[in-house]
């Protein structure tokens, strides 16, 4: 007489199958995590790089619509500038208003900080070890401060410069005075008493 032969699993084989279901788990949930550091990476690049750009373009714009004001003359070294502009990014667009732009040293970071109307505004420099501006002229010679030291010289600089060095090596970022660089008399203005 002959056994029946019978059906299911011994209790090695499901032993097996338990283990290796165990280890493909681990695997999974493994990539996962790494799936998740990778993202925040990558989400944090991308963050850095918007607020770059959107700094750049601030100073940019900022810079473009410089005006000449007779009674309140540019000024510009390497650490900072100050004029008035057309495109506050703080005030009311459009108003010519006092602006500052200045690179500042906070806690061994670079920053970028606008002072407009009373308000100031920190914008971060990432990855920046130093940062300064430089003005160019009509002839295009770059100078340190402005007004240059010797010479004629228009009211504002044809350019203004900003050159950051940073771990991945220098950027420049460079605005053009879209308008006159120097005060436009007015002939039938009334004058102040």
């Amino acid at each position: 007489m002959s056994r029946p032969a019978q059906r299911g699993l011994t209790l090695l084989e499901m032993l097996v199958v338990l283990i290796i279901a165990g280890m493909a788990l681990a695997l999974g949930f493994q990539s996962l995590g790494q799936w998740r550091r990778a993202e925040a990476a990558i989400s944090a690049i991308g963050a850095q790089t918007r607020q770059a750009s959107l700094t750049r373009d601030w100073v940019q714009s900022s810079l473009r619509a410089l005006m000449p004001i007779a009674d309140a003359p540019f000024r510009g070294e390497a650490t900072g500038l100050s004029g008035v502009t057309l495109q506050p990014l703080l005030g009311t667009q459009g108003g010519a208003t006092a602006v500052e732009w200045k690179v500042e040293r906070s806690g061994g970071d670079l920053r970028l900080v606008l002072e407009e109307g009373g308000q100031r505004l920190e914008l971060p420099l990432e990855g920046a070890e130093s940062a300064e501006f430089a003005y160019m002229d009509a002839e295009g010679r770059m100078h340190p401060q402005w007004p240059p030291a010797l010479g004629q010289h228009d009211h504002l600089p044809a350019a203004v410069v900003l050159q950051v060095d940073g771990r991945d090596g220098p950027e420049v970022w460079a605005a053009a005075i879209a308008g006159s660089r120097n005060p436009v008399p007015m002939l039938y203005e009334a004058e102040p008493d």
